[in-house]
């Protein structure tokens, strides 16, 4: 199928709130957010070919934060161009939390944590 067509159903199923994108919602994404949903043996076809898509969909995609509970902290292009996770990998990488949302990392930065201290590799004269 055609990649921008794919994407502008991305799109459509992230931002309108219609029958039918609450019935893709409830049958694929649960609570699941774009960014965690995988695929399974059961999917329909159009489902996968959506998959297939997703992160072309998810790198293109600018988020306006708002409250910040459906913004991805790490996961969402929300302070840069791209997303936080791309733009620093190592750090991305032995961070506790992927999933977590800004609105989590503004109301309590204290439980913010990583899977090794980041000071341990640091030179300090």
């Amino acid at each position: 199928m055609n990649i921008s067509l794919l994407c502008k159903w991305w799109w459509k199923l992230d931002k309108e709130k219609v029958l039918w994108q609450e019935i893709v919602k409830f049958k694929y994404l649960r609570n699941n957010s774009i960014h965690s949903v995988k695929h399974k043996q059961s999917d329909s076809a159009v489902w996968s070919d959506l998959l297939k898509v997703k992160d072309i969909y998810l790198q293109g995609r600018k988020v306006m934060v708002k409250n910040g509970k459906y913004t991805f902290f790490w996961k969402d292009s929300w302070l840069y161009d791209k997303a936080l996770c791309i733009l620093y990998p190592d750090l991305f990488k032995f961070f506790e939390q992927p999933n977590v949302n800004v609105s989590q990392v503004h109301s309590d930065i204290e439980s913010v944590s990583f899977t090794r201290w980041l000071v341990d590799n640091l030179l300090v004269d």
